[in-house]
C-alpha cells in the first residue's frame, strides 16, 4: 500500500496523546497502518496487519470505534459492499475519492473533490450540519483493457 499524497506521516504516539488516548503498541501500529495506507481498510485488513502487535479482532474493533466516536477515523461504504476505515482529513489535507478497476481491483486515489461545494450548498439550503460524503468510481483500467482487446476476433 502506498502513502497518501500528504508529505508527512503522523507521529502516532503524539497524535494519540493529543487526542486523549493511551499510546499502546497496538494502537500505534493501527494508527500508522491507517496513515500509511493509500486506501481505506476493512477491520479484517487492519487485524491481519497488526495481529503481530498482540491485537485481537475485538481490540481492533473497539479501538476503531473509539477513533470514530472522536471523529478521528471515518467509515467509508466501499463499492463492493464492505465497510472500510480511513484517517479523517487533517489540516490542509482533504479526504480522497477513489477510482477502482472492476477487473483487477486496483485502487487509485482521486485528489480533486467536486462534491464539497455542492455538499456545503445542500447543507445550507436544507439546514443540515456535519454533512459528509464518499465517492468511488469504478471502471476498467488501461492494463485490464489490453488483454480483452487482443482476444477479440476480427470478423
Amino acid at each position: 500500500m502506498g502513502k497518501h499524497a500528504h508529505s508527512h506521516a503522523i507521529d502516532a504516539t503524539a497524535w494519540l496523546r493529543q487526542n486523549g488516548l493511551r499510546a499502546t503498541h497496538g494502537r500505534i501500529a493501527i494508527v500508522q497502518l491507517l496513515d500509511n495506507s493509500s486506501v481505506p481498510l476493512t477491520l479484517a485488513d487492519i487485524h491481519e496487519k497488526v495481529r503481530a502487535e498482540g491485537c485481537d479482532f475485538a481490540t481492533v474493533f473497539r479501538f476503531i470505534s473509539i477513533l470514530e466516536e472522536k471523529e478521528l477515523v471515518q467509515r467509508v461504504a466501499w463499492i463492493d459492499g464492505t465497510t472500510r476505515h480511513e484517517i479523517r482529513a487533517r489540516d490542509g489535507h482533504h479526504h480522497h475519492h477513489y477510482l477502482i478497476c472492476r477487473t483487477c481491483h486496483k485502487v487509485e486515489p482521486i485528489d480533486e473533490c467536486v462534491v464539497e461545494r455542492f455538499e456545503s450548498q445542500i447543507a445550507k439550503e436544507r439546514g443540515y450540519a456535519g454533512l459528509s460524503h464518499s465517492l468511488q468510481l469504478s471502471g476498467v483500467c488501461p492494463a485490464c483493457q489490453k488483454p480483452a482487446a487482443k482476444t477479440r476476433k476480427k470478423p
